[in-house]
């Protein structure tokens, strides 16, 4: 094998150690969805493209253009060892759901926000990863280069829009989780490994926003 992608250099801070026994994914949250949001759940399910998803593979282009060695080194090592074209997830990133994005940044406070919906489809995954937040921070410095922050002032929240099924699972750091129900939220800490997998057979659907706490 040509490259080893190693987190523990790119991402330095966290324990690294596989064995360890602690809770490092929360359930902070369990929100009720509004009608709404369910339908356009449904619809989306039902027909993906046509509402706006866009399909987005694993060794492909990122959702935004940006300057981030890290990303791209991520992408070559993810294409080295043996993921495919056909390793995807499905992204809407065009304000589909603009009322659940208002919910849970009144909930937690977030400013400067912005937030998708993915899907994993049964068979898919969201390969183990880190969050680099280079949407937000280039955003940030395009459009509002006089807000000071730190990496702690940036949060992430996700919120589950289909119940669990058995084969599906959502871990980050050394804990994973399942049996979650729709409108359940979640949050780990910046710079921990995290990923999805279905292995199921339905799609597994959540909402994601990124923002920043200043207060």
């Amino acid at each position: 094998m040509k490259s080893k992608f190693e987190f523990n250099k790119v991402s330095p801070g966290w324990h690294y150690d596989k064995w360890r026994e602690t809770t490092e994914l929360f359930k902070v949250n369990q929100i009720e969805l509004q009608k709404e949001t369910e339908d356009k759940v449904s619809r989306i399910i039902e027909s993906p493209y046509e509402e706006g998803g866009i399909k987005r593979v694993h060794i492909g282009n990122t959702t935004e253009k940006v300057e981030n060695e890290i990303i791209g080194a991520r992408i070559a090592h993810m294409r080295e060892i043996g993921y495919k074209s056909s390793d995807y997830f499905i992204e809407f990133i065009n304000d589909k759901f603009l009322e659940l994005e208002k919910i849970v940044s009144n909930i937690y406070g977030i400013t400067n926000h912005h937030a998708c919906a993915v899907i994993v489809e049964p068979g898919q995954c969201m390969p183990v990863h880190d969050d680099t937040y280079s949407f937000l921070q280039k955003y940030m410095s395009k459009d509002y280069p006089e807000v000071q922050y730190e990496w702690h002032n940036i949060k992430r929240y996700l919120t589950f829009l289909t119940n669990w099924e058995w084969g599906q699972c959502l871990g980050a750091g050394n804990t994973i989780t399942h049996q979650w129900r729709k409108g359940d939220v979640y949050e780990w800490k910046h710079k921990m490994l995290h990923w999805s997998s279905n292995a199921s057979m339905k799609p597994m659907v959540f909402f994601e926003i990124t923002g920043l706490r200043l207060k």
